[in-house]
């Protein structure tokens, strides 16, 4: 978009798609066919490998690595049952990403319900792992593939999560 903010030393790959409002720092590089939403602040040195999905209003920190597929920001499983049916409920809170955080290939971590869900510091999350909306993952903690963690869990710093774990 136009009024998108992009530091000179950024790049940026073919079919790339970047949100109103939407700042880049020094040295980021964004990788083909990512798609970037409105009001996103990607930190300093931050690099998006191809095909990530990063949703309107998140916060990646500096020197973050995202690997491809990953999706960072959707929709949290945010339901609530009325007169025998699913409602939606709005899911406006947005996803916090500290510095020098790995995220692994097909990764998934959702925004918040009402608050944020917050990705600590130097933490390293392996692929087709599972966030759910307003966790918290305490600076440099890391976890195998293929963890699983609901909503709103609350995990401290320097943890360790084994491949498979379900939190």
């Amino acid at each position: 978009e136009p009024d998108a903010q992009i530091a000179a030393s950024a790049s940026i790959g073919p079919f790339v798609h970047i949100g109103r409002g939407t700042r880049i720092g020094d040295g980021a590089i964004i990788g083909a066919g990512c798609a970037i939403g409105d009001r996103v602040e990607i930190g300093a040195g931050t690099h998006l490998h191809p095909r990530v999905v990063v949703y309107h209003q998140c916060l990646l920190g500096a020197r973050v690595i995202v690997h491809s597929g990953a999706v960072i920001g959707a929709d949290g499983f945010g339901l609530a049952r009325e007169e025998g049916r699913w409602l939606k409920i709005p899911q406006i809170g947005r996803v916090v990403i500290g510095d020098d955080v790995e995220i692994g290939a097909n990764t998934t971590i959702d925004r918040g319900a009402l608050e944020d869900t917050v990705i600590g510091e130097g933490v390293k999350l392996d692929n087709q792992s599972q966030v759910a909306h307003n966790v918290h993952i305490g600076d440099h903690s890391a976890m195998a593939g293929c963890v699983g963690i609901a909503g709103s869990a609350r995990i401290g710093r320097n943890c360790t999560v084994g491949g498979a774990g379900i939190i």
